[in-house]
């Protein structure tokens, strides 16, 4: 077998593993997530439509919000940099490879921490795969967005006690 061919099997392995772990914590947190909007009767946002590309999650929540189209019935297409149409504190959040892609990830980070009162659950591309670097459209990997998070590691929940 030539080099090349095991230099890129070897590529093919790593970045199967790393998406297959990437889908257990997707999986995990939005369990998670699910399991704290119900115990505290609040609704689960999951922004990134689970229908389309990257963003693709385990459930639909009870509404879902994307930038783009999508054939999820709960469905609210809007810009999460801007102002949603939601009350403060009124949700659970739920965000799967979304804030990489996001122009104005601050004002997203912001707007997400607004509604949710700060019960985030995120899950990004790690930073050491080749899709993190190579996926069309990623503005920045997901540990640039983890310290406006106050995320430590691959993906942390993050929730404010009531």
């Amino acid at each position: 077998m030539k080099t090349w061919t095991k230099v890129a099997l070897a590529l093919a392995a790593w970045e199967g593993a790393w998406w297959l772990r990437r889908d257990h914590r997707r999986v995990k947190l939005y369990g998670e997530a699910r399991a704290l909007a119900t115990r505290l009767g609040l609704p689960l946002v999951v922004v990134g439509a689970p229908d389309r590309g990257s963003t693709a999650s385990p459930g639909a929540g009870d509404l879902v919000i994307d930038i783009g189209p999508s054939s999820v019935p709960n469905f609210l297409q809007a810009d999460i940099t801007k102002r949603l149409p939601l009350p403060d504190n009124s949700v659970v959040v739920y965000v799967s490879c979304v804030l990489e892609y996001v122009s104005d990830y601050a004002a997203a980070v912001q707007e997400l921490k607004r509604i949710s009162g700060g019960r985030l659950f995120v899950v990004g591309v790690e930073p050491w795969t080749l899709a993190a670097y190579l996926y069309p459209g990623r503005k920045r990997l997901v540990d640039e967005v983890r310290p406006l998070l106050g995320l430590v590691g691959l993906a942390r929940t993050v929730w404010k006690s009531r």
